[in-house]
């Protein structure tokens, strides 16, 4: 049977029915998380990408960029188990995001075809990509929650059944100094994702739900990397409505 990732008016309402859709059982394994280190690598523009180990965001000293799959898993154990390892080093490819000259040039999108185990439009060119809620032929939604500072929109990053490998998620603003953190909550500043079929897999397409989370509404870049491709998308978020 289809499932389908439909927008709805509150959070709530979207995370339920995600959920119902997407989610399987959450990962609960525990285990040490590996240590984070304060850095920050500048890219064109002006605008700082995290790196391993990198910042913690802005007014919080909790949301970090992981330094491997423990951190990572711990935070976001909807995606993955707690294990040793991180990313290959080449995954943390130079950010090269331009800063936007006018409207933000948000990419387009194509709707997913019927017969896979979620649906919506599906943003990104390569075997991963986004489906923002609420988005239909360009990635622009209104954010809709406000938590400890940050605004969310409910989101899932799916990949192919071709591509089994690790993915590095990360992203930035582009109009003005800001940053994103992903998560079902505010919960880091990059996620490592690695190799294999990890929590959630559904006829072969790894699905990792969560949320995409700013402090500010404006234009920003989400990217995944993986061991052969990086795929970008650029997204408008919008203020809330009311």
């Amino acid at each position: 049977m289809r499932r389908s990732v439909r927008a709805s008016g509150t959070w709530k309402a979207e995370a339920a029915a995600m959920s119902i859709a997407l989610f399987t059982a959450a990962c609960t394994a525990a285990g040490e998380p590996a240590a984070g280190h304060p850095a920050s690598s500048p890219v064109p523009g002006g605008v700082s990408s995290p790196v391993p180990g990198g910042v913690p965001s802005r007014g919080s000293t909790d949301l970090v960029t992981p330094g491997g799959y423990g951190q990572s898993c711990q935070r976001h154990p909807q995606i993955c188990r707690v294990q040793e390892g991180s990313v290959p080093a080449r995954l943390w490819r130079p950010m090269s995001f331009s800063k936007p000259a006018g409207r933000c040039p948000a990419t387009t999108g194509a709707r997913l075809p019927d017969g896979l185990p979620f649906g919506g439009t599906a943003f990104g060119d390569g075997p991963v990509r986004l489906v923002l809620v609420g988005a239909e032929r360009e990635a622009r939604a209104e954010l809709d929650v406000l938590r400890d500072g940050w605004y969310g929109r409910k989101s899932l990053w799916f990949s192919a059944p071709s591509y089994e490998g690790p993915v590095l998620l990360r992203g930035m603003r582009l109009d003005a100094p800001g940053d994103v953190a992903f998560g079902e909550s505010p919960s880091s500043l990059a996620v490592q994702i690695p190799a294999g079929p990890g929590v959630n897999v559904s006829d072969g397409y790894r699905h990792w739900p969560g949320g995409t989370w700013v402090r500010e509404p404006g234009c920003y870049g989400l990217r995944a990397d993986g061991l052969d491709f990086s795929v970008t998308v650029v997204v408008d978020l919008l203020p809330p409505a009311g």
